[in-house]
């Protein structure tokens, strides 16, 4: 799963959340110098992506692939996940996606003097850029795409994935569906507030 999702998948308070975003932002060496608040997210964060890279349904996703995206089908199940989930929000939440990363952003910053000034840039952008609600659309998705396209090594043109995403669109809603009741109900021992 990918930013969103975590977000989502969390403990209401911000060092959770931040710790649940914290693996995809950060190396390993890094993730060992946060506080043990951030670390229960950090937890959680490995939790879930074991849980779905091993998932069937994952699998069966990630094997519809061409091969040429067969490499990074586990990140572009991540993100087109991410768009079902902020489409479909009103089904997860009672709080608006706007609302709940406004929240986050504003929860954030009372903890700024707790995270390396660059780790926070890469936060505030999350949340200064409305990345939460542009997974909505589809267009959404591809700048996404486009921004991770940037990060790897060798860019592979990860937003012409977008085609496979409408392309299987109804299908991979569908098993985005079953397999995100299968991971809340996987979650929620590592989420639930004493």
């Amino acid at each position: 799963m990918n930013w969103l999702a975590h977000a989502y998948l969390s403990k209401r308070n911000i060092e959770f959340r931040v710790g649940n975003i914290l693996p995809d932002l950060v190396s390993i060496t890094e993730l060992k110098k946060f506080s043990p608040p951030f670390q229960e997210g950090i937890i959680c964060h490995k939790a879930i992506d074991i849980f779905t890279d091993s998932h069937p349904i994952v699998k069966t996703g990630i094997n519809r692939m061409p091969t040429n995206f067969k490499r990074y089908g586990g990140i572009l199940t991540d993100v087109f996940y991410d768009h079902f989930l902020a489409k479909n929000w009103a089904n997860y939440s009672a709080v608006g996606l706007g609302q709940f990363s406004g929240n986050i952003h504003r929860d954030l910053c009372e903890i700024e003097g707790d995270i390396p000034d660059e780790i926070l840039f890469k936060f505030k952008r999350i949340f200064e850029h409305h990345i939460f609600e542009s997974y909505k659309d589809v267009s959404g998705v591809g700048v996404a795409l486009q921004r991770i396209d940037l990060r790897l090594r060798r860019p592979a043109g990860l937003a012409n994935a977008i085609a496979l995403l409408e392309q299987d669109y109804d299908l991979y809603e569908q098993e985005f569906t079953r397999f995100f009741a299968e991971l809340q109900a996987y979650v929620r021992p590592y989420i639930i507030e004493p």
